[in-house]
């Protein structure tokens, strides 16, 4: 057995409990068009069985597409989540902060869609790396992108709420912005300012800068001199 300290406080067991909420709502949504569309291979059957009329290659084909598709989105996020849930069992360590945004991006696609906003990750300029624990690091991950749709949230009606991750270029000082491309919403000042989030940002070795944009903010690994 390792001899570092896994156990999550309660704020992470919070965040493990919120993301497998979403995975299995996914889930099962993912089950029940499976279900929908074998009743209906189940019904042509029938009706073909009793010499109603010939099934249709088409139609059977086009079923059996819809159920290929579920089982495909089902499987990949039983890959992310299964990749997430063993984030808990490793130490600190080099971990790739686009690998880890992807992942985010992944589990969170159900939280995002209910804020009604696009989130596209651009790839990194460089290899993206910094020390930390998986957990951590993805839970801090997470929760820019919480923050991120909440203070969208307060954008216009009609506004199209669509954000840019995207990562610095130089190699010694690896982060993660998170840019909108409207620049209406307030609140970017008072990022992270609660105790959890700063304890977080230090479990992390990183900080909160607000964007060069003027609007969004970046996470970025703190320098041990700073």
């Amino acid at each position: 057995m390792p001899n570092y300290d896994l156990s999550p406080d309660r704020d992470g067991v919070t965040f493990f409990g919120t993301l497998s909420a979403a995975v299995t709502h996914d889930m099962k949504n993912f089950l029940a068009i499976i279900n929908e569309n074998a009743g209906l291979l189940g019904d042509l059957a029938v009706k073909a069985r009793n010499g109603q009329f010939p099934i249709d290659p088409q139609k059977t084909a086009l079923i059996s597409e819809k159920i290929r598709k579920q089982v495909n989105r089902a499987d990949e996020m039983i890959k992310q989540f299964n990749r997430f849930s063993h984030s808990m069992d490793h130490a600190q360590e080099s971990v790739d902060l686009e690998e880890m945004v992807h992942l985010v991006a992944g589990l969170t696609e159900r939280i995002i869609r209910h804020h009604e906003v696009f989130l596209t990750v651009t790839s990194a300029p460089i290899p993206c790396r910094i020390q930390a624990h998986r957990f951590d690091l993805l839970h801090l991950i997470f929760r820019a992108v919480e923050t991120t749709c909440e203070i969208l949230d307060k954008t216009p009606e009609d506004t199209r709420k669509q954000v840019t991750v995207r990562f610095g270029s130089d190699p010694l000082v690896p982060e993660i912005c998170f840019i909108p491309d409207t620049g209406t919403a307030s609140g970017w000042d008072t990022l992270f300012d609660t105790s959890k989030d700063r304890a977080l940002l230090d479990r992390v070795n990183m900080h909160v800068k607000k964007a060069d944009t003027g609007s969004g903010f970046c996470l970025c690994k703190t320098c041990k001199t700073q």
